[in-house]
Order: structure tokens, then sequence, then C-alpha cells
């Protein structure tokens, strides 16, 4: 029998209290194969930190673990958090609300793609979302867009993790290697473009 096939939204729609205990209750497993979940945390942390009392657009924010986060270790004024699963962002509303930070931030469902923003933000973030992106040239040129200051992404490497996840996943998947990251940010408006290794991939930082 044939696997079911999913877009991403359907698959991550099911799967918010999953996703959110990669970060918060990370079995053995999850601290071995999935260290660049915690890395791309890290990293993106500190680039907001960069810039003090800031504003941020987590893209693909899902159960805001990661929101959460940054909002808690720095000086960010305002975030939103976008994302196509509602029952992510129940859970990231009420998760920020237990943490105390849910009057910093405001969590949207919506494809970042045809979102109307009212507004541009200091620094965009997208961790985890180049994976199920089909055309991030045009993702890129977006988030340059809605962004002053920074943007970063996440980008898989293809390998052993990348094909289990094909056999796993019901929905398509996508990988990158640094020659692609570079040509996707070419003609973009950034001043910069600092590609740092993680675990199975890769962080991309660009400053404007």
């Amino acid at each position: 029998m044939s696997k079911a096939i999913h877009t991403a939204q359907q698959y991550w729609d099911v799967r918010s209290d999953l996703f959110a205990n990669y970060y918060k209750k990370p079995s053995f497993f999850d601290k071995l194969l999935r260290k660049a979940v915690y890395t791309r945390t890290a990293v993106t942390l500190k680039v907001i930190k960069e810039f003090g009392k800031c504003t941020v657009l987590d893209i693909g924010s899902g159960p805001g673990v990661n929101s959460v986060t940054w909002l808690k270790n720095s000086e960010v004024t305002q975030l939103l958090g976008i994302d196509f699963a509602e029952n992510m962002n129940e859970y990231a509303r009420k998760n920020a609300e237990a943490e105390g930070v849910g009057a910093r931030c405001k969590f949207v469902e919506g494809d970042f793609l045809t979102y109307n923003f009212n507004d541009k933000y200091d620094v965009s973030a997208a961790m985890g979302v180049s994976d199920y992106v089909k055309d991030m040239d045009v993702f890129l040129k977006k988030m340059d867009a809605v962004s002053n200051k920074a943007f970063v992404v996440s980008w898989p490497l293809n390998g052993l993790r990348m094909a289990l996840r094909r056999y796993r996943y019901t929905c398509p998947v996508y990988h990158y290697n640094e020659a692609d990251v570079r040509r996707l940010h070419e003609g973009l408006r950034i001043k910069s473009l600092e590609i740092i290794p993680m675990q199975g991939g890769m962080m991309s930082v660009a400053r404007k």
C-alpha cells in the first residue's frame, strides 16, 4: 500500500504537541540526532540580540517555543508568529501566556507568501521552513521585503536524515547545499551573508 500524501499544512496541523516536545521535553534521541533544532534557535537569538529593542517576525512559528525563547532572552518589543496550522497557533498562544510573554507577541494563521503584512520587522526568521517550501527564491524575496535589519533561515542538507524524512513524512521535503543558498540570496537587498554549518544543514544570516 502506498503512503498517503499530504500538504505540509495537513501534516503539521495534527502534530503541535509532538513538535513542541522536541524543544521542551527532548528525548535522548532528540538530543543526539536533532541538535540542529537547538542550534538554529540559539543562532537566531544571537542575531536578534544584536539589535536590542527590536521587532521580530517568526515565520512558521509552529507551537511558539522558539518565539517564547527569543522573547524571554532578549529585548524584543513585539513578535508576530505566522503559521498555516491553526492547532500550532493555539498551542503557541497558550504557551506564550503560560510563560509570561503573551503581551509581547501575537500568532496568526496564514501562508507567509500570500499574507498581507502591514508592517516591516527588524528581524525575520524561518526555522525548519525551507524544508517544505518549493519556491524558496520567492520566499526569500518576501523575507527581504518585510525585514529591516536581518533575516535568518535554516537549511537542511541531503543525507541519511533527509532520506529517512522522505520515507517517514507524508508531505514533500526539500534539501539544499551551500551553493544553492548563496545563489538564492543573489540580487537581494543585503550587505552581507553569513553561512553557519550545523548538524544536518546550515544557517544563513542575511544582514542589511
